[in-house]
């Protein structure tokens, strides 16, 4: 058991170490915070709305937003991962021992990310409005 202490030893001072220091803002920020009545009013406006360059907010917060944003940057995370994995294949690829099994298996996830992208490409998900 003392072994296993001492190999986890760093992790858990730094566990520790971060623990504490949480719960030290966190009761600062109690302590030292301004209490503000919910009932005051500064201006005519409520003291808790949000602060938007001094400019008194306009309309709704909570607006629709259009869901094809989420799509063209989804599409945009998947492209970046693919071309960083092969990046990082096309730069070991000579030092596998088989080239061949390794173009293989590229071809393979090229080809999967290929029927996803012509899943897209038939539901017209890639349309912009």
């Amino acid at each position: 058991m003392a072994q296993i202490l001492e190999q986890y030893a760093s992790t858990i001072l730094l566990f520790s170490l971060a623990l504490v220091t949480v719960l030290l803002f966190w009761a600062l920020n109690k302590l030292l915070a301004p209490k503000r009545d919910k009932n005051k009013e500064i201006d005519g406006l409520s003291a808790f709305i949000a602060y938007e360059c001094g400019e008194i907010p306009v309309g709704e917060a909570h607006s629709r937003f259009n869901f094809q944003y989420y799509v063209f940057a989804l599409v945009f995370v998947v492209f970046d991962v693919v071309a960083s994995f092969l990046v990082v294949w096309a730069m070991v690829v000579k030092d596998l021992e088989s080239p061949l099994i390794s173009l293989i298996s590229v071809g393979v996830f090229l080809g999967i990310l290929t029927i996803g992208f012509i899943y897209w490409w038939i539901r017209d998900a890639l349309r912009w409005m």
